[in-house]
């Protein structure tokens, strides 16, 4: 809520998470939570997630990058905000190594 009176004073936005004010009006309560508040239903969420994925009720994006060469650039363009999801750099040709026995 810091800076919400500020914002309202001056017209101007700040840094913060946006315009708050109305959470001081409206009397809401702000709570965070995390994964790690339920970490107990981890499996469980695991197994719904998967069915969703395996029926296309849940779809993500992905950018899959080619070769290592691209790598650099691809993490640029990550930062940047160009691609949303997942980003993937395939290596072209690549094999899975063994281990030497």
């Amino acid at each position: 809520m810091c800076g919400a009176l500020n914002r309202q004073r001056t017209g101007r936005p700040d840094d913060g998470p946006g315009d708050l004010l109305g959470v001081a009006g409206k009397r809401l309560t702000i709570r965070g939570f995390t994964l790690f508040d339920h970490l107990d239903r981890a499996a469980e969420f695991g197994e719904q997630f998967r069915g969703w994925l395996r029926e296309g009720s849940i779809v993500y994006d992905e950018t899959v990058v080619e070769g290592l060469a691209s790598a650099p650039q691809a993490l640029l363009d990550l930062v940047g905000g160009r691609y949303t999801g997942r980003t993937v750099v395939r290596l072209v040709g690549a094999r899975a190594s063994t281990p030497a026995a």
